[in-house]
């Protein structure tokens, strides 16, 4: 735009210069999913949520410094990376924040639908980025700057104020020890006719510490924990971010274009329509796959899903330099098989493998592994690209969600309709625990046999 500093960039300076930017965001969200679960422990989950949505707000106006016609490269490096990476602690505290607060208001049968709707909700603000970052699109003229940080600040405000006239937690209150009354008006608050302070009150028990030292995890929660990192870390293979962030150059690139000396308008404004349509296919998708990862369980779709991903990308990746056509067709099925199947279950699975008092922790680690693993892919891409396009997209997803894939096809058992109880026992029985057992009445191992994509749960002779 006329209106900001205007800076002259090699090809290779460019890549390097706008990767670091991208990636300035990740080191912001591991300090905000650290954060959370210290914070928790002593706040509460809703006021934690509260107190790290301001940074977001810090970040929206420290990148406002980017706007300014005399600021040079040091201040422009500063203002978008120091503010990206404020509005990653916020970023970072929210993906841990949804799972947590679902357990704290909802009850345990509507809970694993509604853990689904992250991915839906995620989708839709990466459409709106994607509408609203657009020049062609959404033109705002020479303060582009400015109002993009207005409508980035938005949804944090929003959550404050949402946060601050809703009464505190179900759980947090039986936590405080308040009276009866009070949690019961909470909880009709949060759940309407269903409220069930018995069933409460069982849920709160399950997942109260009671003391235990933290040396004391049982072993079947860490092997819980490691199987939902896997499934976490899947998503940042799936290249769902480097699609959401990279899709104008990539779309360019199969062009014949070089980003570092500037864009033909006409392919401009065709590439961001392209990115678009890629965001609504993704949130029409991902509306689909809530309710199919309800309907038919987590194992079969997130597996398929990375298998599917990995395919597209795979295809994909042969015509990144010439045909934009078949990029933009495989990318598009990529964004389908991400919303139908391997998106969903990545953001909550940690959540129903580990043991109920250690959720807290264990989720915001498994979130914090998504975010890290995102890092170095987005970081590593546009230097990858100039090498080879096609290897960059193989090595940054492919290949890792086919192994990703098999692993979790080997370890991961179904969590859909089974209790904490029964994940425990399955993690704990088996090494491999995606495998299929019969097991007769005294719980001797009858014989087992290789598990499936459906089920993998125990069958009582």
């Amino acid at each position: 735009t006329s209106h900001g500093p205007s800076v002259s960039l090699s090809a290779d300076e460019w890549s390097s210069q706008w990767s670091t930017i991208v990636s300035s965001f990740y080191p912001g969200s591991i300090v905000g999913f650290l954060l959370m679960p210290i914070m928790v422990s002593r706040l509460g989950t809703k006021l934690s949520m509260g107190i790290l949505s301001f940074p977001s707000l810090l970040g929206c106006a420290l990148q406002l410094l980017a706007a300014l016609p005399s600021a040079g490269v040091v201040l422009l490096d500063i203002a978008l990376c120091g503010g990206r990476f404020l509005v990653g602690i916020q970023a970072g505290a929210a993906l841990c924040f949804l799972p947590l607060f679902l357990i704290e208001i909802s009850n345990p049968a509507s809970r694993s639908l509604l853990s689904t709707f992250q991915q839906v909700s995620q989708a839709v603000g990466t459409l709106l980025g994607l509408l609203f970052g657009s020049e062609t699109l959404f033109p705002m003229g020479e303060y582009r700057i400015v109002w993009l940080q207005l409508i980035a600040a938005i949804p944090s405000v929003l959550l404050i104020v949402l946060l601050s006239v809703t009464p505190p937690t179900p759980h947090y209150l039986m936590h405080e020890g308040v009276e009866v009354t009070k949690v019961l008006d909470s909880l009709k608050y949060y759940q309407g006719t269903s409220a069930d302070l018995l069933s409460l009150q069982n849920d709160y028990t399950s997942h109260a510490m009671k003391g235990q030292p933290r040396s004391r995890i049982p072993s079947a929660s860490w092997k819980g924990f490691a199987i939902g990192s896997l499934a976490a870390v899947s998503y940042s293979f799936t290249a769902d971010d480097l699609i959401d962030t990279f899709s104008s150059t990539i779309l360019h690139g199969a062009q014949g274009e070089d980003p570092s000396t500037g864009y033909i308008p006409e392919i401009d404004h065709s590439a961001d329509l392209m990115s678009l349509g890629l965001g609504v296919v993704l949130v029409l998708a991902s509306l689909g796959g809530s309710f199919l990862v309800d309907r038919f369980g987590r194992r079969p779709l997130i597996i398929l899903g990375l298998i599917f991903t990995a395919l597209f990308n795979f295809i994909a990746s042969f015509f990144l330099s010439s045909l934009p056509s078949v990029v933009l067709l495989f990318f598009a099925l990529t964004k389908a098989s991400i919303g139908l199947g391997a998106g969903a279950p990545a953001w909550f699975l940690t959540s129903e493998l580990v043991a109920l008092p250690y959720v807290p922790l264990f989720q915001s680690l498994s979130t914090g592994l998504l975010l890290c693993s995102s890092m170095i892919v987005t970081f590593f891409y546009l230097p990858l690209s100039l090498v080879s396009p096609p290897l960059s997209l193989l090595l940054l997803s492919s290949i890792p969600s086919l192994i990703l894939a098999i692993l979790l096809f080997l370890f991961l058992p179904e969590t859909k309709d089974k209790s904490p109880r029964d994940i425990e026992l399955k993690l704990a029985s088996r090494t491999l625990s995606g495998f299929k057992s019969k097991v007769d009445e005294i719980g001797r191992n009858g014989f087992s046999n290789y598990g499936s994509l459906r089920d993998t749960e125990y069958l009582i002779q």
